[in-house]
């Protein structure tokens, strides 16, 4: 591929993120991706077979980068509460540098081909698969990775949430500790339950 053909689909997949982002599926008509990225609608075709086909494959993109990053943290050897800090810090580093493309992945709900609907949820597997070691060596109390997923993406989610409402100050990273720290209260062995909190 081209260098030229290469940039002017990056054009469109940041077009594509930037109006999902800001308005929904249906404010990213394929005359507004081609106004946003400086094409034609018919050059959006050349690239793209239709309007699902260019927000899946920006959503892939983004996503395959991510799940890198939380599989190296899954795989290393620091301690659960230390990969939990690294994947908050991870997370609100990328809302810093790209908000709209961390909402995209992470807000927006995607309704993607069956045959690729295992990444939609690799990031939580991953999460799962840390849950479940450290429990099964009492790291952590007796919490189903699936409720522990359920709390961590609430609590990890809302500060970029309300940071894009306007009613939380950014910029996320700013957090990290204080959410790192929270998700560890809530998964914690039964045996800390008294103990100070310190910061990681």
């Amino acid at each position: 591929m081209s260098t030229k053909r290469k940039n002017k689909k990056n054009e469109l997949l940041a077009a594509t993120v930037k109006l999902v982002a800001g308005g929904g599926f249906e404010a990213a008509t394929i005359r507004a991706i081609a106004r946003e990225a400086g094409v034609t609608d018919a050059a959006v075709y050349r690239h793209y077979h239709n309007k699902e086909d260019l927000c899946w494959s920006a959503y892939v993109g983004l996503e395959e980068k991510l799940i890198r990053q939380k599989q190296h943290i899954v795989t290393g050897d620091a301690p659960l509460r230390q990969k939990l800090h690294e994947w908050v810090r991870l997370s609100y580093e990328y809302f810093d540098e790209d908000p709209a493309a961390f909402t995209f992945v992470f807000v927006v709900t995607h309704d993607p081909p069956e045959s690729s609907r295992w990444i939609t949820t690799r990031q939580g597997e991953f999460f799962m698969e840390l849950i479940a070691q450290a429990r099964a060596t009492g790291e952590i109390r007796a919490i189903t990775p699936e409720i522990a997923l359920s709390h961590f993406v609430g609590v990890l989610l809302n500060v970029p949430r309300m940071i894009n409402e306007g009613t939380l100050k950014g910029p996320a990273s700013a957090y990290v500790d204080e959410v790192a720290a929270t998700v560890w209260r809530i998964i914690r062995p039964e045996s800390d339950g008294n103990e100070a909190d310190s910061r990681v």
